[in-house]
């Protein structure tokens, strides 16, 4: 046995409830949801309560309320005192400012010119690094980059020490081969200064 559902609630309406019948569409609702209703909950039923009026608002209606709205100007803004007039900058001041912005190009302005005494000598070139020396730490101790070492490139025997110790020996043949062709190709030092035989 199935039992008939209120609309309203969506609850069942036993035997023992009171009810009410839709006189229009005889729809059974329960007696207090037909009430709190104030008529029939189907939709379109001729006892279900009116519908309540709806606010309508016309085009003029709406340009009235524009054209009604009071608008303040706004309050003019205080004109501020204009500047004193400026006065150019002197040359003492000028040089002041230069100093501090760019010491370097300005520093004749503030210091005397140094004159060169004969004790600044241009310093001689370095003595040449023996090649056979080259050649045998290069040939000894190539894996360790020690003839680059020698010979005043850092990089290189830097490189060529982290390989060997880096690689705990396993790469010490390849910078050993690194350091034969050093020993054959490289015939100056860093600087560019050719090796004494």
């Amino acid at each position: 046995m199935t039992a008939t559902l209120c609309p309203y609630c969506q609850g069942p309406i036993s035997d023992f409830e009171e009810s009410i019948e839709c006189t229009g569409c005889e729809t059974p609702h329960h007696k207090d949801c037909y009430q709190e209703n104030n008529g029939c909950t189907v939709f379109g039923c001729k006892c279900a309560p009116p519908e309540e009026p709806k606010l309508s608002v016309s085009t003029p209606d709406l340009m009235n309320v524009g054209t009604q709205a009071v608008v303040t100007p706004p309050a003019p803004a205080a004109t501020p005192a204009p500047p004193p007039p400026k006065r150019p900058m002197t040359t003492e001041e000028l040089r002041e400012i230069a100093n501090r912005i760019v010491p370097s190009m300005f520093s004749s302005y503030d210091t005397a010119p140094t004159i060169a005494t004969p004790s600044q000598q241009p310093v001689s070139p370095a003595e040449p690094k023996n090649r056979m020396g080259f050649m045998i730490l290069g040939a000894l101790l190539g894996p360790l980059g020690a003839h680059n070492w020698y010979a005043g490139y850092y990089k290189k025997a830097g490189a060529q020490l982290a390989i060997t110790v880096l690689t705990l020996g396993y790469g010490s043949p390849m910078t050993w081969i690194w350091a034969i062709i050093d020993i054959c190709t490289v015939d100056c030092d860093h600087n560019g200064v050719q090796f004494s035989s």
